[in-house]
């Protein structure tokens, strides 16, 4: 087990519980502004990594977060936008929902990369760790996969960084398709690239299930 995630209890406290709300989001810049990786995905060179925003409503406005896109077909613009929280089987907007399969592989990639230690469980990063700028563009890149997206790693338009940390992330003989991330939703607004959120639980619900996590120990453990 290479992931372990809070029980499920704590789990059950949230599921769907923001699905329907919103989030002013006001959106910053990629994680390393010039320095991003790059990908040639879809034949086209895009930046790839962590994308910056602050929160500008509920109660964690004024605070910011780093998380990935789920869309491709949208430019980031920098500036604040109202989203609707939505399970990611439901995103893009506009567009034909990704549907289960595919929300599935997205939260199995970002599970895995937590498994590694780049991420923590709500897409947060060190941005000290070694090789930050190019984990972040490989978790960005697999997820673009996942969503349909044809990745040329090969090519002179994708950073060698991003390729060596992508092979890593994707190996076959470690990635563990069955990991999920807990609470894992999307945010999406017409005319913004649609990104990852993991819903927070509010603090009095974390310390219950905290007590209820003890009971359970090595339960509190789970592959899917």
């Amino acid at each position: 087990m290479k992931m372990m995630n809070y029980a499920v209890i704590a789990s059950a406290l949230c599921a769907g519980g923001a699905l329907g709300d919103t989030i002013d989001l006001n959106y910053q810049e990629i994680a390393g502004g010039s320095s991003a990786t790059t990908l040639r995905i879809n034949g086209a060179q895009s930046d790839a990594g962590h994308m910056i925003h602050l929160i500008e409503s509920g109660a964690q406005a004024g605070s910011s977060f780093r998380t990935f896109c789920v869309e491709i077909a949208e430019v980031a613009s920098v500036g604040s936008a109202t989203y609707d929280i939505v399970g990611v089987a439901d995103a893009p907007n506009p567009g034909a929902p990704y549907g289960q399969a595919v929300a599935d592989r997205v939260s199995a990639i970002v599970a895995n990369a937590a498994a590694l230690g780049w991420i923590d469980g709500h897409l947060q990063a060190d941005e000290n760790q070694a090789g930050y700028l190019g984990k972040m563009g490989a978790i960005q890149a697999a997820i673009w996969e996942a969503v349909g997206g044809t990745l040329s790693l090969n090519s002179s338009q994708t950073s060698d960084e991003l390729a060596f940390y992508y092979l890593a992330l994707m190996d076959a003989q470690s990635f563990d398709d069955s990991l999920r991330m807990r609470n894992l939703r999307a945010v999406v607004a017409p005319g913004q690239q649609d990104m990852l959120y993991v819903v927070p639980l509010p603090p009095a619900a974390w310390a219950g299930a905290g007590l209820l996590a003890v009971g359970f120990g090595v339960r509190t453990l789970r592959r899917r």
